[in-house]
């Protein structure tokens, strides 16, 4: 009887699948945990480390701890439920020498959101809802401050280029609430609007709650629970700033965007996976799997040595790289760069082994097929072992044994069913990791569907 084989390899490329239902024979991963989707296809995770010396007090209540690396000051705010406060810490360059800047007392100020800042350089700002926290020059000193007559209080602000643009209004400030955004006089820690016309409000245009604020490239993306905006400077009839609505569906929860200048990664209300850019708003998909997340605050999380997008909550994350998603074994609340090194905290690692699944595949034929052998090329790792999951009547899978990888990369298998998933686990992969396909050989054995002569082969099949 005549063998055939399917060669699996796009898969290996780009990952988890973005679609929420995917038919099959695609090319695309069911799971993919300990990897990430690199140029060439899957390499190995690189785990990433707490650069804090342990004398300072590290409590993990998520969505905290949270660092801020900036231009010129570095902050890390740590929750602390038992005490009943957020702490505030100026971090140094080295990270050996942590400063306490203030403790925001949940009993004196009640309990803020995450910590927003809008950095000019010597001058930071920074507020969380409860306080605002600014470096005084004059003093060298942090001051904190409930009230001002010319700066309401918001839960969320950026610097867009020498202006400061906020939202989600506290405070009493004219008429706005949590659903306004305003913007300061340019140069000027002032919001209050006069006939110079340059400090402003609006509403949101969906009426959300307004989450987020970041500058990319030449607008301010508006992020709110009910809309994305882009809002937009203009000079005529006066210098203010335009809307534009660009998505109807909000961010899921605050703390579940982030980027970089030029691209923004976000997961919207309907647990998709958003992009923009100063082309617009794209969807890149991931609905399945953003799902799994329910029940808790989903954090993105930026490293851009790689361009990673770091996308979960304390129990589960997928990485995002710029050619395709993975599950990684750690979950961070924050991750930074300094110093030409990325770090991260929590960085616990769970005890995983790293495992491959695919989607679904039939050959193209709904009889029962036998499969014999499995072949992969995987190269820098330990232990590798092979499983198929099956189903015959298209509804219940039934898993196989795992069967151990020789060094000729040949596992010999037998496994008989009409669907399929292909499975590869490791002891251990290593740095220098590679994998460029995944061949399972099989015979047809059932031929009761065929009649005539047989299909045309599977590419690879020749």
């Amino acid at each position: 009887m005549r063998e055939y084989e399917l060669v699996i390899d796009e898969a290996l490329k780009i990952g988890l699948g973005v679609e929420y239902t995917i038919p099959p024979n695609t090319q695309a991963l069911y799971e993919c945990l300990g990897f990430r989707c690199g140029k060439a296809g899957l390499e190995s995770f690189i785990e990433l480390t707490n650069p804090l010396p342990v004398t300072v007090d590290m409590y993990y209540n998520w969505p905290f701890p949270q660092f801020i690396s900036g231009e010129k000051f570095n902050v890390l705010i740590i929750r602390d439920n038992v005490n009943q406060e957020d702490v505030v810490y100026q971090v140094s360059n080295d990270h050996s020498t942590i400063t306490q800047a203030f403790a925001v007392d949940e009993l004196t100020f009640g309990q803020g959101t995450l910590m927003e800042v809008a950095d000019f350089g010597k001058y930071v700002f920074m507020t969380n809802g409860v306080v605002m926290l600014y470096f005084d020059t004059v003093l060298s000193a942090w001051v904190a401050i409930t009230s001002s007559s010319t700066i309401p209080m918001m839960r969320t602000i950026c610097n867009f280029k020498g202006q400061m643009i906020g939202g989600n209004v506290v405070s009493a400030w004219h008429d706005c609430d949590e659903t306004y955004y305003c913007w300061s006089k340019i140069g000027e820690v002032d919001f209050t609007p006069d006939l110079r016309n340059e400090a402003g409000y609006r509403r949101d245009p969906y009426g959300g709650e307004v989450y987020h604020v970041r500058r990319i490239d030449d607008n301010v993306v508006g992020y709110s629970s009910k809309g994305i905006t882009f809002l937009s400077p203009v000079d005529s009839p006066a210098a203010t700033f335009g809307f534009t609505e660009v998505s109807d569906l909000g961010l899921i929860n605050k703390g579940a965007m982030n980027g970089n200048l030029h691209q923004q990664i976000y997961v919207n209300e309907a647990f998709v996976v958003m992009e923009i850019t100063k082309q617009g708003v794209k969807e890149l998909g991931y609905q399945r799997y953003m799902g799994e997340l329910d029940g808790e605050d989903i954090i993105v999380s930026y490293e851009p040595s790689k361009h990673n997008f770091y996308i979960g909550n304390s129990i589960k994350t997928f990485l995002l790289s710029p050619y395709g998603m993975t599950e990684v074994p750690q979950h961070p609340s924050t991750v930074w760069r300094l110093n030409n090194e990325s770090y991260m905290l929590p960085s616990v690692v769970d005890t995983y082994e790293p495992l491959i699944v695919t989607e679904s595949f039939d050959m193209g034929y709904k009889g029962q097929k036998t499969i014999f052998t499995i072949e992969i090329d995987a190269f820098s790792c330990l232990s590798p072992q092979v499983a198929v999951d099956l189903t015959n009547d298209l509804f219940g899978w039934t898993n196989s044994e795992y069967s151990p990888v020789n060094n000729q990369g040949i596992a010999s298998i037998i496994s008989s069913g009409n669907l399929f998933r292909f499975k590869l686990k490791f002891g251990e992969i290593y740095d220098g990791f590679k994998i460029g396909y995944i061949k399972p050989r099989y015979k047809m054995t059932d031929l009761r569907g065929i009649r005539g002569i047989y299909a045309p082969p599977l590419r690879g099949q020749g």
